[in-house]
């Protein structure tokens, strides 16, 4: 059964506000009387009030995320606040100096006016700080792209233009089949460092969420890898049977990060996957290793700002395990696990 709370939308949100608007504007008349100043007064707070209304009818044409909708939401109450309370003050002035008048007309309209300004500057500044978050994200997309190409296509093809010489050079009946082996190994990495640029874009460019059980879909991910790694020892603690709205790649991303988790893991050590919920409701899903732990510096390209020069293919794995949370409304933590190893910890807001 679907909860209220997943029921209720931002553009649900607006039409409360308007119509709220326009109950005061209704109260407004039937308490001061139907002549002409007050109908004409309640006219000017209705019209501001369907603007509002308006807005709301509009809402899921606006292109920016459920979480901006919420944030623009959010101002446009705290403006109609602000709004409010600086009526109430200009009237407590008048009431002071001897004329309490127009108080329902001052609070009506000045809430009438905060709703309007709030929700649509509120939405415009949500769009620019998204537009501007979109263009960082892009521009680090393509560094991420440019250096991992740059540097992966020149190593690699380097490696397997060197052997293609032993080929060429080689006399008579000489034995190529070790140079042969090689450049297909390095062809072969080359090949899956362009699938997972490609995968990182392709994450980046989707603009939808599905909804997934997250202790049967990372269930599924560990048994399919006990198949392809039996020696290795992997636990699970799963305290409940979370719902998550993520990005459609997050059996991706899990994968990503069981197998980096397996593969820097001693044979005689173990990994510890748990799902629960942390103190703010949200679902958080932790990946936990005794190995080596991830090297400094693909931490280093995650965490900071700016991407650093040394990323490769396991770095890669790491940035879809980055974009998918980000594009999910997630958040990606990379800690150290004491005494040894790294947890991968991935929080998504639930579905209830």
């Amino acid at each position: 059964m679907v909860s209220l709370s997943n029921r209720v939308r931002p553009r649900h949100a607006v039409y409360a506000l308007g119509t709220f608007c326009f109950g005061l504007g209704i109260v407004h008349l039937l308490t001061e009387g139907e002549e002409f100043g007050t109908v004409l007064e309640t006219f000017v707070i209705g019209s501001i009030s369907a603007f509002v209304l308006l807005t709301a009818y509009r809402f899921p044409d606006r292109s920016i995320s459920e979480s901006g909708r919420w944030r623009a939401v959010r101002l446009g109450v705290g403006v109609t606040a602000a709004f409010t309370l600086l009526a109430f003050a200009v009237w407590t002035i008048w009431a002071i100096e001897g004329d309490p008048t127009e108080f329902s007309f001052l609070l009506s309209f000045a809430a009438a006016l905060g709703a309007m300004v709030g929700i649509r500057g509120g939405l415009y500044a949500v769009e620019s700080d998204e537009r501007l978050e979109e263009a960082e994200d892009l521009s680090k997309l393509l560094t991420i792209n440019q250096r991992v190409l740059r540097h992966n296509l020149r190593n690699e093809l380097s490696v397997a233009l060197g052997h293609l010489d032993n080929i060429e050079t080689a006399e008579g009946a000489a034995d190529t089949s070790e140079d042969a082996r090689i450049i297909r190994e390095h062809l072969e990495r080359l090949l899956e460092t362009t699938d997972r640029t490609r995968e990182i874009v392709t994450i980046w460019n989707a603009d939808r969420t599905v909804e997934h059980r997250l202790a049967p879909m990372v269930e599924e991910r560990i048994a399919r890898l006990r198949d392809a790694y039996p020696d290795v020892e992997i636990s699970t603690s799963f305290e409940a049977d979370l719902r998550v709205r993520s990005h459609p790649s997050l059996p991706t991303a899990v994968d990503e990060a069981l197998k980096n988790a397996i593969e820097h893991t001693p044979a005689d050590a173990s990994v510890t996957v748990t799902v629960r919920t942390n103190s703010n409701g949200e679902a958080v899903l932790e990946i936990a290793d005794t190995g080596a732990g991830i090297p400094r510096y693909d931490l280093d390209a995650i965490e900071s700002s700016v991407e650093t020069p040394l990323v490769h293919t396991q770095g890669l794995g790491l940035w879809i395990l980055y974009w998918t949370l980000k594009t999910s409304d997630g958040t990606l933590e990379l800690v150290e696990n004491r005494p040894t190893g790294t947890v991968v910890r991935m929080t998504f807001p639930r579905v209830r």
